[in-house]
């Protein structure tokens, strides 16, 4: 199938208020940098009544590495003509056999046919120009049709994606990397929105955290708490993020506010959720 479209959707933000036009850009700003790494180009992003819309690209998966983004679709773009949709979706389905159904969603509300009329319609015009047959319940392919202000957009799958905030719309946070637990709790707080400084008393890899960053990472090395200390106070931040958990012992004191969003994890979770990222990121998992 030959998709012109990725139409992405984002949750969260709806929730911002007045600031919701400050997290909508920084969400296409992220997506602009984390695309670019993997395409080598800019691509565009457009806002739509609640969805961003980008240009189809084969390496698509990189997006559900975009924090802020809930989920995408890959879709064929259509005028809003009842009759260009309807042939659209007989192209998209002319080889399919089995049973099927119509979901429509109709953003704009000037288009003229309601959701479930437009079902009907399209449904009807599938059944007598291919072999597929309607099936409410239990369909073998189920063909969702989204009208907005652009026009009409096809397609068959929602790809899910890392949820939360956009990265870098919240404060800035330290994050001591001693482990890879120290990665999963930068990641979460990532994914809340902050922007996050690694730091380490040794080297450590930090390719996972960097693969859902907009920006680019340093890890910083110290060789004492002091030294993390001067290093929050250089950039202004007050805060540190640890990936200990319930049973670990802190290893020195610092003034700073020391946060531990893993305190109430398994290490079974933990392993979990890092193979999870792993697995967006296309990391190796830790034998």
């Amino acid at each position: 199938m030959t998709y012109d479209t990725i139409l992405l959707r984002y949750g969260e933000i709806f929730l911002k208020g007045k600031n919701r036009g400050t997290f909508e850009q920084k969400l296409v700003e992220n997506i602009r940098e984390i695309v670019s790494r993997e395409a080598k180009s800019v691509p565009k992003v457009k806002k739509s009544q609640g969805r961003l819309l980008m240009p189809y690209f084969s390496d698509h998966r990189v997006l559900q590495r975009i924090f802020g983004l809930t989920s995408y679709s890959p879709a064929v773009r259509v005028e809003k003509i009842t009759e260009e949709i309807q042939h659209k979706a007989v192209e998209l389905l002319q080889e399919k056999k089995g049973t099927f159904k119509v979901a429509t969603k109709r953003s704009d509300k000037s288009f003229p046919i309601t959701s479930p009329e437009f079902n009907r319609s399209v449904g009807g015009y599938i059944e007598d120009k291919t072999a597929l047959r309607f099936s409410l319940t239990d369909p073998d392919i189920v063909l969702e049709i989204e009208i907005n202000q652009e026009g009409a957009y096809l397609f068959f799958e929602s790809i899910t994606c890392a949820g939360g905030l956009p990265a870098g719309v919240e404060g800035k946070v330290l994050l001591l990397v001693e482990d890879e637990a120290g990665l999963l709790a930068g990641l979460l707080f990532l994914k809340r929105g902050c922007s996050v400084f690694p730091v380490a008393f040794a080297e450590m890899d930090i390719s996972l955290l960097q693969a859902f960053s907009p920006v680019e990472l340093k890890l910083h090395q110290v060789k004492n708490v002091q030294e993390l200390e001067e290093l929050a106070t250089q950039k202004e931040i007050s805060i540190l993020v640890t990936g200990q958990t319930f049973g670990d012992k802190a290893k020195g004191k610092t003034n700073l506010t020391v946060m531990k969003p893993l305190i109430a994890y398994s290490k079974k979770q933990i392993e979990e959720q890092l193979n999870r990222y792993k697995n967006l990121a296309s990391i190796p998992h830790q034998p």
